[in-house]
């Protein structure tokens, strides 16, 4: 079975075959003392970006932007550091990833990529998006959004959701079956795929979003994580 959609000079193609994904496994304790700092964590964050004067702030940004760290006064967690994004003319906390004092990450809320970043023209290019670690829960969903045409999205996004959006689905709810990995442990509902088929060579920009939602207390919640990556197309 085969997805395809034709997007200006690129055809977006949601089946091929997998590759394999590198798991690290956390006992279920370790996970509950990991997303209760983090959401300490991120409560902080979104209380500490609000600003008084949201106009000014859309006219002429002065958040800030980049990879910022924070001391952490925990005997796990070392340090937290958040991706900064202007978004909407605002500052948006993005990813986030929490370090041990071995400064090895063992929590936050990041993805993790895995695109061919060089593909010969006529190629497919894979690309896999992995929720490493979610906000809201470990038995939420996620998927990708990515514009029909990216010449059309703001710099800062903030048109995202007035333009032509596809939506990648997890492998779980992508309608493809998946029989070689039937027997693997993967967060199935944490990983999306498909492919991207240029008509140009080039360097490519690629911008969308990771969006995770689910339940937490009986409440359904929606986190997005931005992202802007890029690939080349060779002849």
């Amino acid at each position: 079975m085969q997805f395809a959609i034709f997007r200006l000079r690129r055809k977006i193609i949601a089946d091929f075959p997998q590759r394999a994904i590198h798991k690290t496994v956390v006992s279920n304790t370790e996970k509950k003392i990991m997303r209760n700092i983090y959401l300490l964590i991120i409560c902080f964050l979104i209380l500490s970006c609000k600003s008084d004067n949201k106009n000014d702030l859309k006219d002429n940004y002065v958040g800030r932007t980049g990879k910022v760290s924070f001391k952490v006064a925990n005997k796990i967690v070392e340090d937290s550091i958040v991706e900064y994004l202007n978004i909407n003319g605002e500052e948006y906390a993005n990813q986030i990833w929490l370090v041990n004092k071995e400064k090895d990450t063992i929590g936050g809320n990041f993805y993790q990529t895995i695109i061919n970043d060089t593909t010969p023209l006529g190629e497919v290019t894979r690309l896999r998006f992995y929720l490493r670690e979610p906000t809201i829960s470990y038995e939420s969903d996620m998927y990708i959004l990515l514009p029909f045409d990216d010449a059309k999205l703001k710099e800062d996004y903030s048109n995202f959701f007035e333009i032509k959006l596809d939506t990648f689905p997890s492998l779980i709810n992508d309608g493809i079956p998946h029989p070689e990995l039937s027997e693997l442990d993967f967060p199935f509902h944490h990983i999306s795929e498909f492919g991207l088929d240029y008509e140009t060579s080039g360097k490519k920009r690629i911008r969308g979003a990771v969006v995770e939602r689910g339940k937490l207390n009986e409440k359904g919640y929606e986190r997005r994580l931005f992202f802007e990556e890029y690939l080349y197309i060779v002849e």
